[in-house]
């Protein structure tokens, strides 16, 4: 292990244990990766995108299919993620365990929206509901599913949930992209799919994977030394590449966007409605996820105050969203409110529609729209009140 290459303290006591000095970091705009990286990433999609594939098919070979078998539709997944450890230990989480083992993908992942709670997969059944997100790291998929299998080991001890989990780890480590981000879908899909993605904290949630893991932290005490280097590797290059992605207006870092270019790491638009722009929804989820760092490099220091500072001069004050009405009405003692998106450079309120419109106004905006989508946000208040006790430890 290069030990130099660790520059961040996320993991002072992993890193620790694996022999290295946490050294003093500094500051990183940039993400140099050679071609040959980026062609080696892509030859590993394919691969792993045929071995799903050949799996699929050889089972509807056998029995005599065109199509694979429907998967049964759930929210989510369908079963609880926070049982404790020792629930897994009782005859229903094990049969809840192996069902979860059942759908998981040749490549090492799982779908989303699709029941793993009635009965284990079928031959020739579809390994998920959506084939765009077979597998997929969007709604929690596969990160959800590590951890079940996580507990299911810690209270069992049966191997098969122990390889379980390190093959989906290894899917993580797999589908981190050459400079350090994550696709929403691996082995990737094309389109929107591709973009480094923090919308609905499909990076944060893989990310606290690899920091658990890297830490042995419940469920993951017994993870095989190897992938918690791995695990702690991945983590650095991570961080690296959010602070690379941090959108830098007047030369200032700002917000993220909730997708970004995964070569360029510009903000990228995802569906006809989701434009590019500041979220500041999926940037407060991010900050959050940096103060919890232990001793963060200083680069993470200053990608936390900067976006700090542009929650504190862009607060729509004196209004609130009616959830009845769907628009805003003024209220002199609301709370401050943040609008979803924001227009990169002028920092106005952006809003889409199914047609890729873009405006201003939400009033300009289809109903079902309007009613169909968060388009406002009080998420960043809880993070300012975090940022309080954390400026404390961590001070400009």
């Amino acid at each position: 292990m290069r030990c130099h290459q660790l520059r961040w303290a996320l993991l002072g006591a992993a890193l620790t244990l694996f022999g290295c000095e946490t050294p003093t970091p500094e500051p990183k705009h940039t993400i140099n990766v050679p071609t040959s990286a980026w062609e080696d990433y892509q030859a590993r999609s394919q691969h792993w995108r045929s071995v799903d594939r050949d799996q699929i098919q050889a089972e509807m070979a056998a029995e005599g299919l065109d199509e694979p078998k429907p998967a049964p539709k759930a929210h989510r997944n369908g079963f609880d993620p926070d049982q404790p450890i020792t629930w897994y230990a009782s005859e229903e989480g094990q049969r809840i365990a192996d069902i979860i083992l059942s759908f998981q993908t040749p490549s090492g992942g799982w779908s989303k929206g699709t029941d793993m709670t009635k009965r284990p997969r079928q031959p020739a059944q579809a390994f998920g509901v959506e084939r765009k997100y077979v597998p997929t790291f969007d709604n929690n998929a596969t990160s959800t599913q590590i951890r079940a299998l996580a507990k299911a080991y810690s209270a069992t001890g049966e191997p098969r949930y122990r390889e379980g989990y390190v093959k989906g780890v290894e899917l993580i480590l797999e589908a981190q992209y050459p400079n350090g981000g994550w696709p929403q879908t691996f082995p990737l899909r094309g389109g929107y799919h591709d973009y480094i993605t923090f919308n609905d904290d499909a990076m944060i949630n893989l990310m606290a994977v690899l920091s658990d893991i890297a830490k042995a932290e419940p469920p993951f005490e017994q993870a095989p030394e190897d992938l918690r280097v791995q695990a702690a590797r991945s983590m650095a290059r991570g961080l690296d590449l959010i602070v690379a992605a941090q959108v830098v207006v007047d030369g200032k870092p700002t917000l993220w966007g909730a997708q970004h270019d995964p070569r360029t790491l510009e903000p990228r638009k995802a569906r006809a409605y989701e434009m590019v722009s500041l979220a500041t929804a999926e940037s407060a989820d991010l900050l959050e996820f940096l103060m919890q760092l232990e001793n963060p490099p200083a680069d993470i220091q200053a990608a936390v105050h900067h976006a700090v500072d542009w929650y504190r001069s862009n607060p729509l004050k004196g209004v609130r969203w009616d959830r009845e009405a769907y628009r805003l009405v003024k209220d002199k003692d609301a709370s401050p409110l943040w609008s979803r998106f924001a227009e990169i450079g002028t920092n106005r309120p952006l809003f889409g529609d199914r047609d890729n419109s873009v405006h201003y106004d939400i009033d300009e905006i289809s109903q079902e729209r309007r009613e169909g989508y968060a388009w406002y946000t009080n998420d960043p208040s809880d993070v300012l009140e975090q940022y309080q006790q954390w400026r404390q430890r961590y001070p400009r």
